[in-house]
């Protein structure tokens, strides 16, 4: 079971077993050391390492009741926090050779520990004087287990050490970026998913990864292992080029396209009170979610899609939203005498809509909206569902004479010519762009799909790379749903105009 003030995950006995096999890889190991030993069910699987090969084992852990149990082990278990530590010379070794590093560090961020009031956390004094912790002290919340991280391998690196510890996959990903950009000396990576809900009951992506530090050329790329018995790894991720990339061997094939987008990805809009904003379409009306029929002026309710829709194509007229404004911080007592109706519907509300928690309504207009802009007004839009883990664009025209709004975990491209939208989404689903997407998209991430990496995309290089053919059909398709004609030579010419404007010529 966790401790909820230090974050950890006491790992099974079978658990440990498997990672050290993994991690031991028959090698005549020196020296072990496990840097948040717990109870110390791994140093009870380097007896063997210990007793027969002679090795001298370290843990190190800061709760005095696990200090107890850990000591019934081989090792040596010292009572620190492994913060207050410089691990290159603090450790009391009584041996030599190669060192190998394991353990279950805990999974917990910082602002966590901070609310629990532990002490076991890094101060950031300390992490700003460690050397390239910089990185990680920009912002207020970080996880613990990526400071041990560094930690170990900024101060063992010329211990030349494997290590092999269990942690949460971004973290892995975290601490491949943040070494390629410190140009810490690693390579090797080695990245094998295990099934968090089976061995800790929790819903975390999760990992044994490993790491071989100061051995060899640097690399920052990483094997991942579908299993912990997999013997061949199901595709390689890591840094190229400085930027990080889900899969390298696909990413090859995609990166003719990548640059900067010529058009602005906008996210939709974020309101935090679906209760009262959102609204059931009805044929007698609009409804609340309790199934009250109200009256509000039309003019301030628009078609309304949810990241779901836009991934499962359930792109018709189910749901209305009300947007109080037509631009982002404008007014809205007005609203009393444009649109009493409304004005009355909020203020009955206004329980709900005042209580938002979210800092970002304070000191802004009574019940404001958030990504909201001339965009949004726009009749033609591309849609992409944030949180789903296939790259799926939907282009989406007027519903009942108005543009359709998308909430803010969907993104969008706005546009007035439908023709140059359906241009830009066959250049998003043809095989150029859709190659670039797979191999930059981490699907186990809590948002695979963000602002950021759509801005990736080159349109001008994507239209260079995708047949004419292929982009005449797609938006052929793409319009006919909508009721716009069109003719090969007109797409054509507008595809020309589009790549003028973008290129300048």
């Amino acid at each position: 079971m966790p401790n909820n003030e230090y974050g950890d995950f006491q790992t099974p006995r079978e658990l440990a077993a498997k990672v050290l096999k993994i991690a031991g890889d028959g090698t005549a190991w020196g020296r072990v050391l496990e840097p948040t030993c717990g109870i110390g069910n791994f140093l009870h699987e380097t007896v063997l390492l210990v007793e027969n090969g002679g090795a001298h084992a370290i843990g190190i852990e800061v709760q005095p009741d696990y200090v107890h149990s850990a000591r019934k082990t081989s090792a040596d278990i010292l009572l620190a926090n492994i913060f207050a530590m410089d691990l290159g010379q603090d450790l009391p070794w009584n041996n030599t050779g190669p060192m190998l590093v394991i353990g279950n560090p805990p999974w917990v961020t910082n602002s966590q520990l901070t609310v629990l009031e532990s002490e076991n956390r890094p101060e950031r004094v300390n992490l700003k004087n460690l050397n390239g912790y910089d990185a990680m002290t920009g912002s207020s919340n970080f996880d613990i287990a990526e400071c041990i991280w560094l930690k170990l391998i900024s101060e063992l690196q010329y211990h030349a050490p494997t290590i092999s510890l269990l942690c949460k996959t971004q973290v892995a990903r975290n601490v491949i970026e943040y070494c390629a950009k410190l140009k810490l000396p690693v390579s090797g990576a080695m990245l094998h998913l295990i099934d968090a809900k089976k061995w800790f009951n929790v819903a975390v992506d999760a990992a044994l990864f490993t790491l071989q530090v100061n051995n060899g050329l640097p690399s920052y790329s990483c094997e991942l292992y579908e299993s912990l018995d997999s013997r061949t790894p199901q595709r390689r991720f890591g840094v190229v080029d400085g930027k990080m990339v889900a899969d390298i061997d696909v990413y090859i094939q995609g990166q003719a396209v990548e640059g900067t987008c010529q058009i602005e990805w906008r996210q939709g809009m974020k309101h935090d009170a679906a209760a009262i904003i959102e609204l059931t379409h009805t044929e007698n009306g609009v409804r609340t979610n309790t199934g009250k029929i109200i009256e509000v002026e039309g003019e301030y309710l628009y078609p309304w899609l949810k990241c779901t829709d836009v991934f499962r194509s359930r792109l018709g007229l189910s749901r209305w939203v009300i947007v109080p404004q037509k631009k982002f911080g404008e007014e809205t007592g007005g609203l009393a005498q444009r649109a009493p109706l409304l004005w009355g519907y909020l203020n009955a509300n206004a329980n709900i809509l005042d209580g938002r928690k979210s800092s970002i309504y304070r000191n802004r207009p009574r019940f404001s909206v958030f990504g909201l802009g001339e965009y949004s007004f726009v009749p033609y839009k591309i849609a992409i569902s944030g949180l789903h883990k296939m790259a799926l664009f939907r282009l989406v025209g007027p519903m009942e004479g108005k543009p359709v709004f998308f909430d803010d975990t969907c993104y969008i491209l706005p546009f007035d010519n439908p023709v140059e939208a359906a241009i830009v989404f066959g250049l998003l689903t043809a095989p150029p762009v859709q190659n670039l997407l797979r191999s930059l998209i981490f699907f186990d991430s809590k948002r695979p799909i963000t602002k950021k990496l759509l801005q990736r995309i080159d349109l001008v290089a994507a239209a260079k790379l995708t047949e004419q053919q292929t982009i005449v059909e797609a938006v052929e398709s793409a319009l006919a749903p909508l009721g716009v004609p069109s003719s090969r030579n007109s797409i054509l010419e507008t595809l020309t105009r589009m790549q003028a404007r973008w290129t300048g010529v």
